[in-house]
């Protein structure tokens, strides 16, 4: 019982923080629409300019590349620091974000079914940022990367119980962003993600 009470705060807390964030960008999206004042001796025009879209969306095909030349992140067990073999899958990863600059990513951390769901939830977060910064120290640029979260055990690769297939599951896995991509849809993936 005191689990689900743990979770059900955790995940309240969550949703109010999207809200609020959601709100925040709302507000900063009303603010930033520019208005351009011209005056000639007469005559006062205002135009209104609305800003474009932050992300592109993507095509099947644009998101296929991405889980091509995108590789995961793998991680030991109970651990958030990258695995000094994953640094050169991560600059490799890095260099081709940075070749291919008009595409935004998500990083989804990741844990094996081993743990509370609250731990894994927050084990799989910092998976996600510790990537994250990572990318950023190698200089692929912070607005790029349009989320970084974790997932827990919410979507495992294997689901097998054994170490092999929880060692595939320990993972910060990359996804093309799409903000057209209904949640409920397959993807690429071995399951969608929202």
């Amino acid at each position: 019982m005191r689990h689900v009470l743990i979770t059900a705060t955790f995940v309240l807390s969550l949703a109010g923080a999207a809200f609020a964030q959601s709100a925040t960008q709302q507000t900063e999206q009303s603010t930033t629409t520019t208005t351009t004042t011209t005056t000639t001796t007469t005559t006062t025009k205002t135009e209104s300019s609305d800003p474009a879209p932050p992300h592109p969306v993507a095509s099947p095909a644009q998101l296929d590349e991405v889980q091509q030349h995108l590789k995961d992140i793998r991680f030991e067990f109970d651990r958030s620091e990258l695995k000094p073999e994953f640094q050169q899958v991560l600059q490799e990863n890095a260099s081709w974000l940075k070749a291919n600059p008009d595409v935004h990513i998500v990083i989804a951390g990741e844990a094996d079914e081993r743990g509370t769901i609250l731990y894994n939830l927050l084990l799989s977060h910092d998976r996600a940022q510790v990537t994250r910064d990572a990318l950023v120290q190698m200089g692929v640029p912070a607005d790029r990367i349009v989320y970084a979260t974790g997932w827990g055990e919410l979507y495992p690769v294997c689901t097998q119980a054994d170490e092999s297939c929880w060692a595939q599951n320990r993972r910060a896995h990359f996804e093309r962003w799409n903000k057209d991509l209904n949640p409920l849809q397959e993807s690429s993936s071995s399951q969608s993600r929202p």
